[in-house]
This record gives structure tokens, C-alpha cells and sequence, in this order.
């Protein structure tokens, strides 16, 4: 049987709705965000979490 995968996507989708929901309702203040960075990160995260769990 195959293995789902951790949903890599879906955490950055998560992640970057979350941050944009939080500062259109001024929760927290961004001005400005290194995107590409954090979106790097998150799929590293996923990579890595992926390789370790098999």
C-alpha cells in the first residue's frame, strides 16, 4: 500500500492564508515578507519530515 505524503502544499497554502487573514484584520502588522524564503522553508520542512518518516 502507498504512503500518502505530508501535504507540503497545503501547509504553505495554510500558512500564507493565515498571515493574510491576520493582517487584513490588523492582528499582526507585516509589511513586508520575504516570501520566497518562507515558502522555501516550508517545503524543505516537508521534504525532510518525508524522508525521516519512512
Amino acid at each position: 500500500m502507498k504512503q500518502k505524503a505530508f501535504p507540503t502544499f497545503a501547509i504553505i497554502l495554510l500558512i500564507i492564508g493565515l498571515i493574510w487573514l491576520l493582517s487584513d484584520l490588523k492582528v499582526i502588522q507585516i509589511v513586508n515578507i520575504p516570501w520566497i524564503p518562507v515558502v522555501l522553508s516550508v517545503i524543505a520542512l516537508g521534504m525532510l519530515y518525508n524522508h525521516y518518516k519512512k
